[in-house]
């Protein structure tokens, strides 16, 4: 990979492999005999840029993609993509005009929506995450889905990265919600990242998300190829003597005398002030662990004795591979407290994004 002290790599940045988020796709599709992709690239592709993300993925012949909202669909629709595009949060009836404008399309729980649309739909069925969809016992509600648009019926597994009998019931209940609708959808769909390896039948589509961007859907499922790096340059470097202070608070201080690398990158670039004590990043292929408060805009870093001081342009490696080493996007989220999901999505605007098939080790 080229780090060239050229913009965009002038401060930092993330790298995004398209080659291996389609090679994550591809093992997805290949573990789902029969189905098609669906794949999610609501909230900007997980962060990592839907255009580009959906440009490339076209290659497998998708049969459409998921967002979460219009606007999302919007953006697709502007920048080229003409397969079916579904924004998976409840249409509401004054939106419904966009959705005919822009060929988007909706998904429908309620009554009067269903009665007002004449475009293709999907209906959700809640088996059991509470959190939108006719519920599969709802028997009435089922049964007053008459309306002949009607294309497509899911549901959402809420616990496939930790439970194969969540997913065994939650199954079941879907099965016997079907039976009820006198309408019978074409196309049907229940299986995300983890449902993909967890279902023991698929169906018509299949819903990958945090798995083809490198995030590992479950414990004891496959690992996807690593996708994101993300990257920083040394903005700045010091030899603290021994007791001196790194940051606000002063809570980091020097054992002995200590070279301090300073990153420019910080919370206000999605990196959680709850790495602090937790998190190390890569330079030169050394472990160099973060010290003190993450700041809005940079973060510190021990760099060890004062002679492995690194000089200001130098790159660290926040997550990805630095010669035999990596930090993937599943360690860095455990050092944030959170997961995968919120670390990718967090990353903030004013990080360019790059494209390419940057190398891992």
């Amino acid at each position: 990979m080229n780090l060239s002290t050229r913009a965009p790599r002038e401060r930092a940045w993330v790298e995004v492999n398209l080659a291996n988020l389609v090679s994550n796709a591809r093992t997805a599709v290949a573990a789902a005999p029969g189905a098609r992709l669906l794949p999610m690239v609501k909230a900007d592709a997980y962060g990592l840029g839907a255009p580009a993300v959906a440009r490339a993925l076209e290659e497998l012949d998708p049969w459409g993609f998921g967002v979460a909202t219009v606007e999302e669909g919007v953006e697709l629709r502007a920048a080229g993509i003409e397969r079916p595009i579904v924004v998976f949060t409840p249409a509401s009836l004054e939106a419904l005009p966009r959705y005919r404008k822009y060929r988007l399309t909706a998904v429908l729980d309620r009554e009067a929506e269903i009665r007002a649309w004449d475009g293709p739909f999907h209906v959700e069925i809640d088996t059991g995450m509470g959190r939108a969809g006719i519920r599969w016992d709802d028997v009435a509600g089922l049964s007053a889905i008459s309306n002949s648009a009607l294309e497509g019926a899911f549901t959402h597994f809420h616990s496939a990265d930790v439970s194969a009998v969540s997913v065994d019931v939650q199954w079941t209940r879907f099965m016997r919600a079907l039976e009820r609708m006198p309408v019978k959808p074409r196309l049907l769909h229940a299986a995300n990242s983890a449902g993909i390896w967890r279902l023991r039948e698929h169906l018509n589509l299949v819903r990958p998300g945090i798995f083809l961007y490198g995030g590992r859907p479950g414990g004891d499922l496959p690992a996807p190829a690593p996708v994101v790096a993300l990257r920083a340059r040394v903005v700045s470097t010091r030899v603290l003597p021994q007791g001196e202070a790194v940051s606000y608070g002063a809570e980091w201080r020097a054992p002995q005398p200590t070279a301090v690398a300073t990153l420019g990158i910080g919370y206000a670039d999605g990196v959680s002030r709850a790495v602090q004590g937790k998190a190390y990043v890569l330079m030169g292929g050394r472990i160099c662990p973060v010290i003190g408060r993450v700041t809005m805009d940079m973060l510190m870093v021990d760099a060890g004795p004062p002679e492995m001081a690194p000089a200001p342009g130098e790159v660290a490696t926040l997550i990805g591979s630095d010669g035999s080493r990596e930090i993937t996007v599943d360690r860095f989220a455990e050092w944030s407290g959170t997961i995968s999901y919120e670390v990718l999505t967090r990353l903030g605007r004013r990080l360019p994004r790059i494209y390419g098939e940057f190398s891992i080790g």
